[in-house]
């Protein structure tokens, strides 16, 4: 592994599961587990310390919670709050995963931090940026904070304003596969079986 010192991950729970009627998706299980724990055990021995950015502190028992200093501001308010926290606990450098995204690659972080001189570096797969999915340096703070004062809630402006670099994935099936449906659910379970 390169050097994951001071590299804080974070894991987004905090989302509305419009499309999965308000269930809380971070909870569903799929192949055994939940989709947190998947996610979890898959990124912790990738970064130094591991926190859930949820808006309630106290729903996930055994997981650091690190709520949104604003709410409703959707990832953007996410990754600012996971940044903040970041410069308040010495880290250097975030890296963000939905909790909807039971695939996450063994090498995820590796592969991101194989892309130099960037402060924000974006996972993109079948042709798709994943915004949410991506290596973000704490110096890019204030650029994070003046996005949000000005109202400016979406992820893809925020990279395209930090001159983001892509880092392609390639392989089938898609490792940020993303569970948003009950169909997606039976899709995931298919894998698992695989």
């Amino acid at each position: 592994m390169n050097n994951v010192s001071s590299l804080l991950g974070v894991i987004f729970a905090g989302g509305q599961s419009r499309r999965m009627d308000g269930i809380d998706k971070y909870g569903i299980s799929v192949g055994g587990k939940t989709l947190i724990n998947h996610i979890s055990e898959r990124l912790s021995p990738q970064v130094t310390n591991l926190i859930i950015n949820a808006q309630d502190p106290n729903i996930l028992e055994g997981f650091k919670v690190v709520p949104d200093q604003e709410s409703h501001l959707g990832p953007i308010g996410g990754i600012y709050s996971a940044l903040k926290y970041a410069l308040e606990n010495d880290y250097r450098k975030i890296v963000t995963v939905p909790c909807d995204t039971p695939f996450i690659p063994y090498d995820f972080v590796e592969k991101l931090l194989g892309i130099k001189d960037s402060s924000c570096v974006i996972a993109c797969s079948g042709g798709r940026l994943h915004p949410v999915l991506g290596l973000w340096d704490v110096s890019i703070i204030n650029d994070v904070k003046t996005s949000i004062e000005s109202g400016e809630y979406t992820l893809m402006k925020l990279i395209k304003k930090l001159d983001y670099i892509e880092c392609r994935w390639t392989e089938k099936p898609d490792p940020f596969f993303n569970i948003n449906t009950r169909e997606d659910i039976k899709v995931a379970e298919s894998r698992f079986i695989l």
